[in-house]
Parts: structure tokens; sequence; C-alpha cells
């Protein structure tokens, strides 16, 4: 496991491609930090939105695309083949790909907030408890996201079906999905809506991240009186910890299957 994570570290944090979006997330989260003018510690505004919305919109894509891009990589071109034929077991092999992975993404994701809060100590501003907040969730999101790039890149044939579907899944979940989540809740009767909610959470992890920051900032209020119940056991030890359980839940279902695909590829090795 050690060794298939070393390479897999090694691999990645060479990628140039992968750099360069360490350098643009560093510049855009510095900016947003920068723009905010120092608001309130703990609360959610405008600012922490914007720096909310940044990391779920560009840290799902690069773990998608940076994952299984890799992976469908090594397949195509006869390397993991290799591997396979090593006295490695499937399980040590996907499990140090998958660590390999987060480890070189959260080290990027460190960057960039890194930079932030050298912006942020430069103009006169602290950090906050949404600051740390952010970061541990956007770790999450990266684990999540990760794991299922992992599972596309074992399953794609090449590397254009892997870039295709993850698009598709990135597109779906990040752009797609609050819209027709919101057409649902306008047409299901108001009894129904609270259940819709959560299944709508539950079944995404981009807004599993958001819902959870903002319970997790105490700021459920935005969600308006009509899911005031909802959001007070959210906002419980109780809710927190349901959001734990979710969050392992996307990150365990997907390195199951890609084990299970590893040791079909194993057999045929």
């Amino acid at each position: 496991m050690n060794t298939a994570m070393k390479y897999q570290w090694m691999m990645m944090i060479r990628s140039r491609w992968l750099m360069s979006f360490a350098i643009l997330f560093a510049i855009l989260s510095s900016t947003v930090i920068a723009s905010s003018g120092h608001e309130t510690a703990g609360v959610f505004t405008r600012s922490t939105a914007a720096l909310l919305n940044l990391s779920l919109l560009l840290v799902p894509l690069v773990a998608l695309l940076a994952g299984s891009l890799f992976i469908a990589g090594e397949k195509e071109d006869g390397r993991l083949s290799l591997i396979l034929t090593y006295p490695i077991s499937p399980r040590s092999l996907t499990f140090g790909l998958y660590a390999g992975s987060c480890i070189s993404l959260w080290t990027v994701i460190a960057f960039g907030y890194g930079s932030a809060s050298v912006v942020l100590f430069t103009t006169g501003g602290t950090w906050s408890t949404f600051f740390f907040l952010s970061f541990a969730l956007t770790i999450v999101l990266t684990s999540i996201f990760l794991a299922i790039a992992l599972f596309i890149g074992l399953v794609a044939s090449n590397r254009l079906q892997a870039l295709g579907v993850s698009l598709f899944i990135w597109a779906f979940f990040v752009l797609f999905y609050e819209f027709l989540t919101l057409a649902l809740l306008s047409l299901v009767p108001k009894q129904f809506t609270i259940l819709l909610f959560g299944l709508s959470v539950i079944c995404n992890p981009v807004e599993l991240v958001r819902v959870w920051t903002i319970t997790a900032m105490k700021s459920s209020a935005l969600f308006g009186p009509q899911l005031y119940e909802w959001s007070k056991w959210a906002e419980s030890t109780n809710g927190q910890l349901s959001f734990v359980a979710i969050a392992c839940v996307w990150m365990i279902v997907p390195l199951f299957l890609a084990n299970v695909w590893m040791k079909r590829g194993k057999r045929h090795a």
C-alpha cells in the first residue's frame, strides 16, 4: 500500500495542470479573502459564501479529472495491468492509489488556503471559524470525489471516456442538480418538502457539503421558516454526526466498487 501511495503521489504532484490549478485556486481564494472586508468571524456572509462556492465549483472538477484521467491513463498504457501482476493485494493497491491521490489534492488545497491566510494577515484580518470549517469540509469534498474518480478511471476503457464521464458527473452534481431539486420542490405537496430536501442533500455530495457548512455555522435560518425544525435538527450533534456518516458512505461505496473491479482485473492479469 505504501509503495502504491508514494507512486501515485509522485506522479500526480508532478502534473503541470495540477500545479496550474494550485496557483489558480490560490489566486482566487486570496482575491475572495482580500475583498471580504474582514466581516464578522463565524458569520455566514457574502464573502464566506463566495469562498464556499469557489470550492464547491472547482474542487469536484479537478478531483474528478485528476483522479480518473490518471487511472484511465495507467490502464490504457498497460502499466496498471503490469502492477496487478506484482505480489500486491487489490485492496492495498486500491487504497494506496486513493491515499496517494488524496495527499496530492490535499496539498493543493492547503496551498490555496495557505495563500489566502497570508493575504488575510497581510491585510490585517484574522482567522475565523468559517475559514477552518471551509478548509476541513473542502478536504472532505475532495476525498469524496477522488473516490468516485478512482472508480471512473478503472471502469473507463480510455482517457477520453474517463474525461467524458467525469465532466458529465461534475455538470450534473454542480450545475444541474440544484435546478432539478428546486423544480421538484415547487411541484410536490408542502408536506413532502422536508423529505425531498433531505434526500436531495443525501444524494449529492456537493449539496451535502454546502448544507453541512451552513448548519455547522449555525446559519440555518437561510433555509427559511418552512425548514425550521429540520434546521434545528441539522445543527444539533445528531445532525452533524449524520452528515459525517453520509460523507463516509460517499467515500466507502466507490472505494468498495473500485476494489471489486481491481480484484476482477487481478484475476485476468
